[in-house]
């Protein structure tokens, strides 16, 4: 068994689940989570709105699935991430030992 965790912009959030419902990922979790980005060049830092981090609503989607499902899913999420190098998707998959 398998663990999934696919991380991607909010904007994103139904591209990824028709994704889990075309490889037939029958139950999974979604999270929203706040993903924060350094900002490299800083504009007017002396401003009281000035930070140093900006944050970026993200989305993140954690599915346990069989070994073969998650060598194919994560084939096809780096396949989708070729043909879009725009497209924000950040996937992992983690073996699971043992569980309850």
């Amino acid at each position: 068994m398998k663990l999934l965790i696919a991380i991607t912009v909010a904007e994103y959030r139904e591209r990824l689940q028709e994704f889990f419902s075309e490889h037939q990922v029958s139950y999974y979790n979604e999270i929203e989570t706040k993903g924060m980005r350094k900002i490299e060049k800083q504009h007017r830092l002396g401003n009281w709105f000035g930070k140093q981090t900006m944050g970026v609503d993200n989305i993140t989607f954690i599915a346990f699935v069989g070994n073969e499902q998650a060598d194919g899913l994560l084939e096809n999420l780096l396949q989708c991430k070729a043909e879009m190098p725009q497209c924000n998707i950040n996937a992992y998959v983690i073996d699971v030992e043992k569980g309850v």
